[in-house]
């Protein structure tokens, strides 16, 4: 016990959540070996990113006045997330292999009496679509910018506790979208392959859209690109992170609040226009993000952080 309380003396909140998640992942690599595609790469993967996680945290007592490892360490988190975000298709189809859009297209029919997605149609015109893909894609680079400024502020305890927010945000949503796995309009209400035609954007929208298809697991030139893509449409992530950097950036004053205002909104609007997410994704999105603003702080305070 006394070993295990040395390992994890130095522990943050987000080396749990870091932890819980790899571990959850190997945990439904080993049950589902025989119905999962390169079950021993995530195995090991995961383990060996664990085992990282944890010499960090060790390290980072005897290097703690070392701003450059701290640096490292806190920037080494971006990357591990997109990393456990890419295994949630991994598991999702063995876990709940079922898609719900039909129930969230019946939800927001009976909110707005039509398709929200094709009533947006109406008014989009191609200078729109360019500003609001554009935005769609500072969904990560937001809170990057925003935990860079925290860390040059060099104050720990302010920048910890946004990590943590941050961080177990992004988790809960990931564990969210195995109860409701979803595609999204674009796939279900409107002709994938058409999209570029019915809502062109200008210079950049197709090469963002392509980063997007690409990081939501669809193949280029794939036949049947539904067949591909991530089941992450409900809650709606994007809306998630967003609003919480948003919140996050008021309450802390950062100097780029009123531009996380400008691109949030813009953000969390486009979600609906582009077609990648039902409105109820949004405002399930919402609700899940005030939930996380209660939890995760009771939930940091019981791991003594």
């Amino acid at each position: 016990m006394n070993k295990l309380k040395n390992i994890t003396q130095n522990f943050q909140a987000t080396d749990y959540y870091h932890l819980f998640m790899l571990i959850f992942y190997t945990a439904c690599a080993f049950v589902f070996i025989n119905s999962v595609s390169s079950p021993f790469f995530y195995i090991s993967a995961n383990l060996s990113l664990s085992v990282m996680i944890i010499v960090m945290s060790v390290m980072s007592n005897r290097l703690k006045d070392n701003r450059n490892f701290k640096l490292f360490q806190r920037i080494i988190m971006a990357p591990l997330v997109f990393f456990i975000y890419s295994q949630v298709q991994v598991y999702i189809k063995v876990l709940n292999p079922h898609d719900y859009d039909n129930i969230l297209i019946g939800w927001d029919r009976f909110l707005f009496g039509t398709d929200p997605t094709v009533l947006l149609k109406k008014i989009s015109f191609p200078a729109l679509t360019e500003f609001l893909q554009i935005s769609y894609m500072t969904y990560f680079l937001m809170p990057l910018i925003h935990a860079v400024e925290l860390h040059l502020r060099g104050d720990d305890k302010v920048f910890n506790r946004f990590a943590g927010l941050i961080i177990f945000c992004f988790y809960f949503s990931y564990l969210l979208y195995f109860f409701m796995p979803a595609i999204g309009p674009r796939f279900t209400l409107h002709d994938f392959g058409l999209t570029s035609s019915e809502i062109p954007g200008l210079w950049l929208t197709e090469t963002l859209r392509s980063i997007v298809n690409s990081g939501g697991g669809i193949p280029d030139g794939a036949l049947n690109p539904a067949q591909y893509v991530y089941r992450d449409c409900m809650p709606s992530g994007h809306t998630m992170m967003t609003l919480m950097n948003l919140i996050l950036s008021f309450r802390l004053k950062s100097k780029f609040r009123w531009v996380f205002l400008l691109f949030g909104v813009s953000l969390i609007f486009g979600t609906v226009y582009l077609r990648y997410h039902y409105v109820v994704d949004v405002f399930a999105g919402i609700a899940f993000c005030f939930v996380v603003l209660w939890l995760e702080p009771k939930i940091s305070k019981c791991l003594n952080h």
